[in-house]
């Protein structure tokens, strides 16, 4: 982690307590696919990076070096002219994330998609769960207290899962026993300037923990591959002590 370091380590601070939850997963994100210009392309200095403003460079008809077009991406973006930014595209194998998060993030509806686990034709006898940051709770005894509520409720649900599993009910109906923080995982196909839109909404404090906490940790593996097409966003997301 390099941005946005503090806010997630508030968030996770109470991570150490959930290592050994009931079937507790966190969070993981594998970049396993992104744009790259062809070899012709590449040969002439273009990369995913400079793709965008290489592209952009078609309305003027004009030519500039590898540092010329990393600025004008910059330009672009403060001008609006984001369409270029639909060049580049990220493919991601997410897991650890609760249903609740992926019903909110399926309210992105524009340059970006999903391929999620279906409840209706997978079992989820091995079903893991997403617990609570409890961020925002000062006391530790409190959380060890809350944790093991959601714990024991976590139990319970896989057990009248499977004893309505085994009396026949079909998993169609059986998902219907799911919690939001059951864990599911998904293949998400997005473009930067979706994934721009994405970062400016959940980035932002106001945003719930556990979408904040996943716009972190991508915010952090795009700026490792093309960073002025992000990086005017380090702003956007705060802790609630305003750092």
């Amino acid at each position: 982690m390099k941005y946005f370091e503090h806010e997630l380590d508030h968030i996770e601070r109470w991570q150490y307590l959930r290592q050994d939850l009931f079937r507790n997963e966190e969070p993981k994100i594998k970049l396993i696919g992104l744009t790259t210009p062809t070899g012709e392309m590449a040969s002439q200095g273009v990369t995913t990076e400079t793709l965008p403003a290489y592209t952009a460079r078609q309305s003027h008809e004009s030519e500039g070096t590898h540092e010329d077009d990393l600025r004008l991406n910059k330009k672009l973006i403060t001008w609006g002219h984001q369409t270029c930014l639909e060049a580049v595209q990220f493919v991601y194998y997410v897991t650890g994330v609760s249903k609740s998060l992926a019903g909110q993030w399926t309210r992105h509806r524009i340059g970006i998609g999903w391929t999620f686990r279906s409840t209706r034709y997978v079992k989820a006898n091995k079903n893991m769960f997403i617990y609570p940051a409890l961020e925002y709770v000062d006391s530790e005894e409190q959380v060890k207290a809350v944790y093991q509520a959601y714990a024991r409720e976590h139990r319970h649900s896989m057990e009248v899962y499977e004893e309505l599993q085994a009396l026949g009910v079909r998993n169609q109906e059986l998902r219907r026993l799911m919690p939001v923080g059951w864990s599911t995982a998904a293949y998400v196909y997005v473009n930067a300037r979706s994934l721009r839109h994405f970062f400016e909404l959940r980035l932002e404090k106001s945003a719930e923990w556990e979408i904040r906490r996943l716009a972190y940790l991508m915010f952090n593996g795009v700026m490792s591959i093309a960073p002025t097409l992000f990086e005017d966003l380090i702003d956007e997301g705060i802790d609630e002590e305003g750092k």
